[in-house]
């Protein structure tokens, strides 16, 4: 049975996204590698059945005790903003060494799903304009400057494992998810803060976002049951040379999320008619100022898969109920999230400028 188990290595197996999708694996039955920075994150894979290894991309296929071994799937999940290419050049050199290793010894190329987002392809319009229309996976990339080295590499990389020859080693599927929520609640967490600040003041909490701004958004489960689906997806080349789009079947908007959120916080809210570069705190104006629709029907049609969980709105009291155990409990990245709060970081900063730079 061991011998025809799959296996799988995800990188950034701590992360918010990599740790759903290293725990959906091993929930499937695959043998499941975590590859993590730190020891200390080292005993939530253990206690999850995930073999963690320690270390980084670049120093991944030069450490003894992970040589030798190969995979059938590699998953990418992990970023580093302060130097986005050394590391995706890092990234690579590990999954093209990993691959060579894989077809060497099996004979197979192993199937990387590398991560990006649905904001390389940029915004869309509002609930009820004309002509709306979501973005899919044949529209143009038209990602902000922040995000550009993301999505042009990943697009880069893309075209060279399916178009350039020789080709990698490796097969590739790009996966663009939307916002995410759920458990901690990544940056969606930062709205539990901002409802909780709120409900301290005095006089509504205002809002400098059109209440029609599109909100899409899955949760993390569900996104990491859209990597398994992937690279269970019988037919290597109906999901290889591909992008994915992961979403909800539907989306929300901001007066629909802040409705609900208010309500459970006893906050009530006032939209503002002009939208200034410093009217909320980074992490809030990016969630709340940002528009987009993302359809998902490609993965739905190749692979059958579609979301359990539910809607943000509408599973609100057990979102809450998760965001406050993880801030009691510290949890490290939701702890981070919040902190934006009072001191946006310097990611989000650079986004608003940029946007308000370019008239959105």
């Amino acid at each position: 049975m061991e011998a025809n188990r799959k296996t799988v290595l995800v990188t950034g197996a701590n992360g918010y996204i990599g740790n759903a999708v290293a725990k959906a694996f091993n929930r499937a039955g695959w043998k499941t590698y975590g590859l993590i920075r730190r020891e200390e994150d080292a005993p939530d894979l253990r206690q999850n059945e995930i073999h963690p290894l320690i270390g980084t991309p670049k120093d991944f296929l030069s450490e003894s005790s992970h040589q030798g071994r190969t995979y059938d799937v590699v998953v990418s999940n992990t970023e580093d903003w302060a130097n986005y290419k050394a590391h995706f050049e890092d990234v690579k050199a590990m999954l093209v060494g990993l691959g060579k290793r894989t077809l060497n010894q099996t004979g197979k190329r192993p199937l990387v799903l590398f991560s990006s987002g649905c904001k390389d392809y940029g915004m869309t319009g509002r609930h009820g304009d004309t002509n709306l229309g979501a973005h899919t996976e044949s529209c143009p990339l038209n990602v902000i400057p922040i995000l550009e080295p993301r999505a042009s590499n990943v697009a880069s990389l893309l075209e060279e494992t399916t178009t350039r020859e020789p080709k990698l080693p490796f097969d590739l599927t790009v996966l663009r998810p939307t916002n995410v929520y759920g458990y901690g609640s990544s940056y969606y967490g930062a709205l539990f803060a901002f409802m909780e600040k709120g409900a301290t003041e005095n006089g509504p909490l205002k809002i400098f976002a059109d209440p029609n701004n599109i909100m899409h958004s899955t949760h993390v489960d569900d996104c990491a049951d859209a990597y398994v689906a992937l690279a269970e997806h019988p037919q290597r080349d109906e999901v290889s040379g591909q992008a994915f789009n992961i979403s909800n079947t539907r989306y929300e908007t901001v007066r629909e999320v802040l409705q609900v959120l208010a309500k459970s916080y006893g906050v009530t809210i006032e939209y503002q008619p002009h939208i200034t570069g410093d009217s909320m705190p980074g992490v809030i104006g990016a969630l709340l100022q940002y528009t987009q629709w993302v359809s998902s029907a490609k993965i739905r049609r190749v692979t059958g898969w579609e979301e359990k969980r539910s809607l943000f709105v509408d599973g609100i009291e057990e979102y809450r109920l998760a965001y406050e155990a993880a801030v009691a409990a510290k949890h490290p990245g939701t702890l981070k999230i919040g902190s934006a709060l009072g001191g946006p970081n310097d990611l989000f900063n650079r986004w608003r400028k940029q946007k308000v730079a370019k008239g959105h």
